[in-house]
């Protein structure tokens, strides 16, 4: 039984095998991922009409995005749309929750021209104090 099991192990083929697996880079199965952080009814109703509006986007499924919620007495309910380390749209919840979703719809289309205009090459005027690797 183990002769068998270690001839199977010097054969051509397992070595095959083994080799064309290694060279097969794995795949990250998370992109196009929203997260919803909010944590009020009026925080998840931004969500899910950003949502609406976001999946409207060419391209919408190669960002992941971030919702986030923080709540404050004296200013109202904040939300914020953030990407990696950047926020993108920070805005305060209207009071009335018929007036979210033209927001939300604002947020997405915000958020659609930043990630774009974050994708875009820098066109800009050369920086004298760099070097021609910095940007």
């Amino acid at each position: 039984m183990i002769g068998l099991f270690l001839s199977a192990l010097a054969s051509p083929t397992f070595g095959q095998i083994t080799t064309l697996k290694a060279r097969q880079m794995p795949k990250d199965g998370v992109e196009g991922m929203v997260l919803n952080t909010t944590i009020s009814i009026k925080g998840l109703a931004f969500y899910n009409s950003f949502l609406d509006f976001w999946r409207e986007k060419p391209g919408y499924d190669k960002y992941n995005l971030e919702i986030g919620e923080i709540l404050s007495r004296r200013q109202g309910n904040r939300v914020w749309v953030s990407f990696g380390q950047r926020r993108l749209v920070f805005a305060t919840l209207p009071i009335q929750s018929a007036a979210i979703r033209p927001l939300s719809e604002q947020a997405a289309e915000t958020t659609y021209e930043a990630l774009i205009t974050l994708s875009l090459p820098f066109a800009g005027a050369r920086d004298p104090d760099l070097s021609d690797d910095e940007i």
